[in-house]
């Protein structure tokens, strides 16, 4: 597989906890100490597969593709679909992940040609995200909740207004806002309360520069309240950066390595029935730390000003 551009982003205003300059290009991945960057990374220099964060469905597997458009986009015209994907997730539910475009998909250019496992705007433009959350009943797939889709305009006819409504949204490298590519489904056991679960949805942005790039990541937690599924919670989860500096005499350029990453912990502590969620950066002698609290007016979580 052809080596591709590094396309990457980075939140402009943030301080990296790893910072270093290598001598040369190959001397970077071995820089690399998160296991999530790290596949982002070989992925875009390398071609390799990552794992498929979403449990895409065989394009041969008719009957639960037929099911699962019925259930999240009956309108949506087959040809467009680029991503289905099916995970379980608690008891008799799964998370159905669904991606489709404006125009036909574009298969020639497809990692994998045998799933819907496609779901970037690298190339085309989204017409609609959706994520919901399903189950089994007689055989047959129904929605455990009102799903969570997004609608896209057109390249021409989208605002920054209209990007910046959506749950996947986030700045780039160069301060843009734009629509994150969704990475994976996170379903580690984010339990809000006795009675609500959430989990996660990762996506990226890539900027590419001459020699190098810049990647972030962010996440959005999705739980159902009140039959409906809803996002509650976005925050950051990675930015790095690779930026090529200065010429070696043999013709090699060294590189300016940054990267910073954080991770959720759920507290003891509870507001409003809802436990608080604690975001902090990892591998940092002065970490970055919030403290995000539910609040019922917005039925979502919002970061606390005196904890």
């Amino acid at each position: 597989m052809f080596q591709k551009m590094f396309l990457s982003a980075v939140l402009l205003s943030s301080v990296f906890a790893h910072a270093k300059t290598v001598r040369s290009l190959d001397q970077v991945s071995g820089e690399i100490h998160s296991n999530e960057i790290a596949a982002e990374y070989d992925y875009q220099m390398n071609g390799t597969a990552k794992p498929d964060g979403f449990g895409s469905v065989a394009r041969n597997d008719g009957a639960t593709v037929n099911a699962l458009v019925r259930l999240l986009a009956p309108q949506t015209k087959t040809v467009n679909i680029g991503l289905i994907g099916l995970r379980k997730w608690q008891g008799n539910q799964y998370i159905a992940s669904f991606c489709a475009y404006h125009e036909p998909m574009k298969w020639e250019y497809a990692d994998d040609k045998s799933r819907y496992a496609d779901c970037s705007n690298n190339i085309q433009t989204f017409q609609q995200i959706t994520f919901a959350v399903v189950e089994q009943k007689d055989g047959a797939w129904q929605l455990a909740a009102e799903p969570y889709t997004v609608r896209f305009k057109t390249q021409e006819e989208q605002t920054e207004q209209d990007i910046q409504r959506s749950a996947f949204s986030l700045k780039n490298h160069r301060g843009n806002t734009v629509i994150g590519t969704p990475d994976r489904l996170d379903l580690a056991p984010y339990q809000l309360n006795e009675n609500t679960r959430a989990f996660g949805v990762r996506y990226t942005a890539h900027v590419g520069y001459a020699g190098g790039g810049a990647m972030n990541q962010a996440m959005t937690l999705f739980a159902v309240l009140d039959g409906k599924l809803k996002p509650v919670l976005t925050v950051e989860t990675y930015q790095f950066e690779n930026l090529a500096g200065d010429w070696n005499p043999d013709g090699t350029r060294q590189h300016d390595i940054e990267s910073t990453e954080y991770i959720l912990k759920m507290s003891p502590k509870q507001t409003h029935g809802f436990y608080d969620i604690v975001w902090r950066e990892t591998r940092s002698r002065r970490p970055q730390q919030k403290t995000f609290t539910w609040q019922p007016a917005q039925q979502r979580y919002v970061e606390s000003k005196s904890r």
